[in-house]
């Protein structure tokens, strides 16, 4: 017996629910990530935003800061708690320093330890930037 023309309609309404609310979910996954970011170093320094995969991590945006410069990195679209800021410098007696980007526009300055431009770079977070 076939079912009835009602039973159909319910049957292609909830179908189109549910692909409603799957689609609605995957794009609520995703935020918006951003860093305001000043060199306080005596020297460059290279910003950069990126996505953690499974398989490795993406470049969505970068920039180059001068000695004093300020810039924004960003924004970018990113799934949820996946987003992250690398900072480097030429030369870098040590590795880049990570900084794992909570959702919004974050301010940071970059710092370097010790008087001499070979000096390790430190980021810290601002709550007012000016």
């Amino acid at each position: 017996m076939a079912p009835s023309g009602f039973v159909r309609r319910i049957s292609r309404v909830s179908c189109v629910g549910t692909a409603a609310a799957i689609l609605a979910g995957l794009g609520g996954c995703r935020a918006d990530y951003g860093a305001d970011i000043r060199n306080m170093t005596p020297q460059p320094v290279f910003a950069q935003l990126y996505e953690r995969h499974d398989d490795g991590v993406s470049l969505l945006a970068s920039e180059r800061l001068g000695p004093g410069d300020r810039a924004l990195v960003g924004p970018v679209r990113v799934r949820k708690g996946r987003a992250g800021l690398v900072i480097d410098t030429k030369p870098n007696p040590e590795s880049p320093v990570y900084f794992d980007l909570p959702p919004g526009i974050g301010a940071f300055n970059v710092h370097q330890r010790g008087e001499a431009t070979g000096g390790p770079l430190m980021i810290e977070e601002v709550t007012n930037p000016r």
